[in-house]
């Protein structure tokens, strides 16, 4: 109905809610002053100018389609009407004001039992997990005849609106720059179990500060392409230029391995101008199945390289992960460019997530189509079983993963939620009280796993175990040095779930919008899946992942002002907590040797371990109280020695140690010190003693289900810090009492590896010190940490190991306090961050790397007097013959090599073309591979070893086809290097095998 009145349009606008009446009457009264005419489009057309109404609104209301202006809560102002977003509405958050995206669910995808699950599961997942590189999802708006996926509003352009021009090449850092963020959004998508699908160069949004965002909108599920299907011409027009070989074949979908191939082609056109194919849609396809990539002199061969891995014809020729891919265009980007500055988040932001956390909470009620076929098994909302496979797809299975396929690898850490089974990973809620909203680092997502263990320095074995306290106080380290190590290593990508809304919009056809829809009534709201969790606000603080008892701190001394509760069940029970331990390196193995040795009990059989200093400890070993898992004779594990005093309790000279079983729990629990700290304890019982207030007040908020606990007072470790910071722990001294400050009676640092690395501090201060600004004053030191430490980094002397990781610091640290959350809780300061559990390795590693660089220099001597130079290996065969220590969970052939060469300075080339004959890939994916003190020629054997592409028993072995050689033998040493072969082209090269590798 065309409306023609201006009374009639005035109505429209009260009706619609645009305006209320009291401001329609001011305006009202001055267009009947100053109106020519009474017709109503010029009417709409003044309210234009005067900014009163948008185009479109104006548009719909002489249409008298009023309704048609709302969808729920938001507030249509426009139509995208050209371009890979046609069809998207343009609106806000009425009661907020934030501006928001609104993008249709197709009719046939709503009314499809089966597509439309995969959908809401999608977009569940999108909406959990924020990334910089991805534009930002906030909820499906799901109505019974029409839903809306809701995104924010993105400032600048596409990329390809960005360009110099067709066939004008980019610079190639800024090429390297924008395919590596593409590559991290990659990573994002992937661990969550998702595809990509339609990565084209219309995918790819350019914020004007430089950024890149992935335009992936899951409004449909991810389908093997049609490319006879004429009404997607433009789409397919996109694809065509990089389309991955096997999307060919009849009912293939696109893979996370197609989606590396269309990153491949995307890296070319930026560098050429041009795409790698030409020609109609069905001789590009062509060209990607059989031509040769083109390959431009102007591209340098190390990028040509990566070009030539990632548009591989058989996809197990490619990178086999998105983050490897993002890894290997990391040299190419300007240092300063590698994190660009994010957009500043809007005003209406911080409201606009409040309202959502808020509305999450009310039941909501997903439409099904009537009368249609029950869906299979959805994937499981938060709070319920975990999954075992990706989401389901509507389409015929994708064939066997092809060879060389890895497992997806997971991305940047999204807390709070635990990790389900791979492939996919579904995010599951842990609790319900948050709904974690962080800014990920431009480190992103899943990652190679490289574990920070190398040593190249002895050190001097300390005689007690008083360095074990490193557990504990490398949480505050960690939070002083910068979060040391994160950003290396990124599985999954978990975070709780955002509820669904309950009303229900009105329709909106974007294709055909004179057409104005019925009204409908919103369905009376169901009781929800599933636990509601309220979704992040920015400051909610984020939910611990257990409820347990305080510690206990049965059997420590009674001026105990420092005490370390560590689960080491939690530790040497899963693979993440063995490689934290194996990251403090050998410094800690030799005194976990020590321990054992001497009382007798290994590791794995503890349940806890209890380390506590005070005053007594002073002079003298910490105070050990040990929990095993379960009962055995103590006595025997201590060779069945004499108690040393007459009197009960009995107590025991061990080694060095008096130890006295705990009455009542002589067979599991036992405590350990100095005779007068043990004395001392068994004339006044092994109850837990009366701590300090503040001390006793931390103590009853602990949680003694967390894997470490520390409890302290900051004035025993100032005034005590010889007793507690030994050893290379002494280098973070002065930076914990700076970072504490003045002021603060006491602090509780906990964290628990899980599914997550969930780590805690809570503060108790002085009169003078409110606990909201306490908690805000350790968040921003947390900040200030990444100035520092880029004037501390380049004053050390690192190894090549430790300055790849010492570059990171600042984007680490600067994740870290993205990542942290600020409250009060029973009158305590709280701060807490939520990482991913692989995470917690690199920590360690790191936080021990600093403090050794900092007390001598990486490559130092850790001992006090002068030590004699060792000669340094300078020919290849001098090299090979040192010693080395290598420890990662998972990296592939390529980057353990180059790492091993930057730590040994081994210049080592891969013939790529002697392995592809083969059927050998230098991505070839190694895991669990730990050598320690051993010859660098060993190391890269066993390596090559484990790279082989068949099982092999040896690498003298003639099954054994991946060897290494020194080329040319007959050369000057200068001018020698390591050659990754094959066994036939060494042959065919009349190549000298090393020893190791002869067959006898």
């Amino acid at each position: 109905m065309q409306v023609t009145k201006t009374n009639d349009f005035w109505k429209l606008i009260l009706e619609s809610g645009l305006m209320t009446k009291e401001a329609c009457k001011p305006l009202h009264d001055q267009y009947q002053q100053t109106a020519k005419n009474g017709d109503a489009r010029a009417l709409a057309t003044w309210l234009v100018k005067g900014g009163h109404l948008t185009t479109y609104q104006a548009r719909l209301l002489l249409a008298g389609r009023a309704k048609a202006i709302h969808v729920g809560e938001y507030q249509i102002t426009d139509r995208l009407e050209e371009g890979p977003l046609k069809g998207t509405y343009a609106g806000k958050h009425a009661p907020t004001g934030h501006p928001v995206w609104l993008h249709p669910i197709a009719p046939e995808i709503q009314e499809d039992a089966v597509r439309f699950p995969i959908v809401q599961q999608m977009c569940s997942l999108r909406s959990s997990v924020p990334h910089p590189h991805l534009i930002r999802c906030f909820q499906l708006r799901q109505g019974t005849k029409r839903s809306y996926l809701v995104t924010e509003q993105l400032d600048g352009n596409l990329l390809s609106e960005s360009r110099p021009g067709e066939g004008i090449p980019i610079p190639t850092p800024d090429c390297a720059r924008l395919v590596r963020q593409a590559a991290l959004g990659a990573t994002q998508i992937h661990s969550q179990g998702m595809v990509l699908g339609d990565l084209t160069m219309n995918q790819l949004w350019l914020e004007p500060t430089g950024n890149l965002k992935l335009l992936h909108l899951p409004v449909r599920p991810v389908e093997a392409v049609s490319w006879s299907d004429e009404s997607q011409a433009d789409r397919l027009a996109a694809l065509a230029n990089v389309a991955a070989p096997e999307l060919q074949q009849a009912g293939a979908a696109p893979t996370k391995l197609s989606d590396l191939y269309a990153l491949g082609a995307i890296l070319f056109d930026l560098l050429t101008g041009t795409p790698p194919v030409e020609g109609t849609i069905a001789e590009r396809l062509q060209q990607h199945a059989s031509a040769q990539v083109p390959s431009p002199p102007y591209i340098p061969g190390d990028l040509m390289q990566i070009i030539q891995y990632l548009l591989a014809k058989n996809p197990g020729g490619r990178y086999q992960s998105a983050q490897d891919v993002a890894e290997a265009l990391r040299p190419f980007v300007d240092a300063g460019q590698l994190s660009p500055p994010m957009a500043d988040a809007l005003p209406t932001m911080g409201s606009y997530l409040q309202h959502l956390a808020t509305s999450s909470s009310q039941p909501a009620a997903p439409p099904s189509p009537a009368a249609a076929p029950a869906p299979p098994a959805a994937v499981p909302f938060p709070g319920q079983a975990p999954a075992a496979a990706p989401i389901p797809q509507p389409v015929p299975p994708a064939a066997a993963p092809f060879p060389g396929a890895a497992p997806p690898q997971a991305g940047p850490p999204q807390p709070a939620v635990a990790q389900p089974v791979p492939p996919a990973a579904i995010p599951q809620a842990v609790v319900a009280t948050a709904a974690p909203v962080g800014q990920p680092t431009q480190e992103g997502g899943g990652s190679r796993a490289t574990a920070l263990t190398e040593r190249i320095r002895k050190r001097k074995l300390q005689r007690k175990i008083t360095s074990l306290v490193v557990l504990g106080v490398m949480a505050i380290a960690a939070i002083v040095g910068g979060v040391y190590g994160y950003g290396i290593i990124f599985p999954s990508d978990d975070i709780a779930d955002n509820g669904d809304q309950v009303e229900n919009p009105p329709e909106e056809n974007p294709d055909n919008p004179p057409v104005e829809p019925p009204p409908e009534v919103d369905p009376e709201p169901v009781a929800p899946t599933g636990p509601q969790l309220v979704q992040d606000d920015g400051q909610t603080l984020w939910a611990s992942p257990t409820d347990g008892q305080p510690i206990d701190l049965t059997g420590v001394p009674s001026d105990t002002r420092l005490a370390l509760v560590v689960r080491t069940s939690d530790l040497t029970g899963n693979p993440e907590g063995d490689r934290i331990l194996r990251a403090l390196g050998p410094d800690f193995a030799a005194l976990r040797q020590q321990l054992e040795g001497e009382l007798g009990v290994r590791f794995e059989q503890l349940e806890t371990l209890t380390v506590s200093f005070g005053a007594s400890t002073a002079g003298g070993p910490p105070c050990l109280v040990a929990k095993l898992k379960g009962g055995t004779n103590l006595l025997s594990l201590w060779g069945n020695p004499n108690p040393s005093a007459s009197g009960i309790p009995a107590m025991y000279d061990v080694k060095g140690w008096t130890v006295m079983p705990i009455p009542g729990k002589e067979d599991r629990e036992f405590v350990a010190g100095s005779k007068a700290v043990i004395q001392a304890i068994a004339q006044r019982g092994v109850a837990a003693p009366q701590l300090t207030r503040e001390l006793e007040q931390l103590r009853r908020e602990s949680d003694d289900q967390q894997t470490v606990s520390l409890l302290v007072e900051p004035q025993f470790l100032a005034s005590s810090a010889g007793q507690v910071m030994r050893g290379e722990l002494a280098a973070g001294t002065a930076g914990v009492k700076d970072f504490l400050g003045e002021g603060i009676r006491a602090v509780l640092v906990s964290g628990h590896l899980g599914q997550n690395l969930y780590l805690e501090m809570r503060c108790m201060g002085s009169l003078s010190l409110d606990p909201p600004s306490l908690a805000n004053s350790i968040k921003e030191k947390i900040n200030g940490i990444s100035r520092k430490l880029e004037d501390a980094v380049p004053a050390v002397n690192p190894t090549p190991y430790w300055r790849r990781l010492a570059s990171r610091f600042p984007n680490m640290v600067q994740f870290a306090y993205q990542q942290s959350r600020t409250g009060v809780e029973a009158n305590q300061a709280v701060v807490n961050i939520m990482l991913p559990s692989a995470a917690g390795q690199n920590m360690v590693a790191g936080a021990e790397l600093m403090l050794a660089a900092n007390t001598v220099g990486a490559a130092g001597p850790a001992g006090g007097g002068a030590m004699p130079a060792a000669k340094t290996p300078e020919t290849i065969e001098e090299k090979l013959a040192s010693t080395m220590s290598i420890s990662f969970p998972q990296n592939s052939l390529e980057f353990a090599l180059r790492d091993i060469g930057e730590e040994a300075d081994l210049p080592i080339e891969i013939k790529g073309g002697d392995l592809q004959l083969d059927g050998i890939t230098r991505n070839k994916e190694i895991k669990d591979f730990t050598h320690d003190n051993k010859p660098v020629g060993e190391i890269l054997a066993q390596l090559l070893v484990r790279a082989n592409p068949e099982a092999s028993p040896g690498a003298n072995t003639a099954v054994q086809k991946l060897i290494y050689v020194i080329h040319p033998m007959d050369g000057p040493d200068e001018a020698k290097k390591l050659v990754v072969t094959t066994r036939a082209a060494a042959a065919k090269n009349n190549y000298t095998l090393p020893d190791v590798f002869k067959i006898p």
